[in-house]
């Protein structure tokens, strides 16, 4: 009798193994890319709604999705911004893992300044779905 149910546990194990073969390999609908925090525009009087800036190049085979910035005389090759950067990871020099969908194929002019002197960067924006600090 256990002989029995060992064969029928192992026969159902293998029929659902076999049928789950057929199933394509699952895709993630989103994108992962790693970077440093490099800085930020200053563009608002309310510094939550500026831009930062994102140094996508802590993997060396990093795909060139961003411009290329000179920032206070160090030159950037791979940079993106964008205003969805959480709070605990707007640190300069902080590295970072950014889940996204989307960078925008054109490069954004920031608009509607009202802090004195803004300093505003014309590249692509990254639109981030999830986030965390690389340690």
């Amino acid at each position: 009798m256990k002989l029995l149910r060992l064969i029928s546990g192992l026969s159902l194990i293998f029929l659902l193994n076999a049928a789950s073969c057929k199933k394509p390999p699952y895709k993630a609908d989103f994108f992962n890319i790693k970077g440093y925090v490099i800085g930020k525009e200053t563009c608002n009087v309310d510094e939550s709604k500026d831009y930062w800036l994102l140094d996508m190049t802590v993997k060396i085979d990093t795909p060139q999705y961003g411009d290329t910035l000179t920032l206070n005389g160090t030159t950037y090759t791979n940079v993106l911004k964008t205003k969805d950067l959480s709070p605990q990871l707007k640190q300069i020099g902080l590295k970072v893992s950014i889940d996204y969908k989307t960078i925008t194929s054109n490069k954004i002019q920031t608009a509607g300044c009202n802090a004195t002197n803004p300093q505003t960067y014309l590249i692509k924006e990254i639109f981030i779905i999830n986030q965390g600090r690389i340690p």
